[in-house]
């Protein structure tokens, strides 16, 4: 499967804002002394400090009325229809379509 392809399948997966710093900015939960997991974070405290996995982001910006995008999280680069990774899915709202999601479950 193409690069393209995982995008346009992952489609449903949703919109990474990017974080600014302005002074009102909320703190984040490890500011705040909360603890997620049991390992500690990288380097860069993000999905890429995993070796091998992949991040792609594409958003589309149309006047002042459109705000969309795919991110598509490649876990390994080998073939992901043979060598299958541990999934979910976690619906936040009930509008838009999800696409791919039958293919987790």
């Amino acid at each position: 499967m193409t690069y393209l392809g995982v995008l346009l399948l992952l489609g449903g997966l949703g919109v990474i804002k990017k974080k600014t710093k302005t002074p009102h900015a909320r703190p984040r939960s490890r500011d705040l002394g909360i603890v997620v997991g049991v390992l500690p974070p990288g380097k860069l405290n993000a999905i890429t400090d995993v070796a091998g996995v992949r991040v792609g982001h594409a958003t589309v910006i149309k006047a002042d009325s459109v705000r969309t995008g795919v991110t598509a999280i490649l876990p390994h680069p080998g073939n992901l229809f043979q060598e299958k990774v541990p999934a979910a899915i976690f619906v936040g709202n009930g509008f838009g379509k999800l696409m791919g999601s039958t293919q987790v479950r």
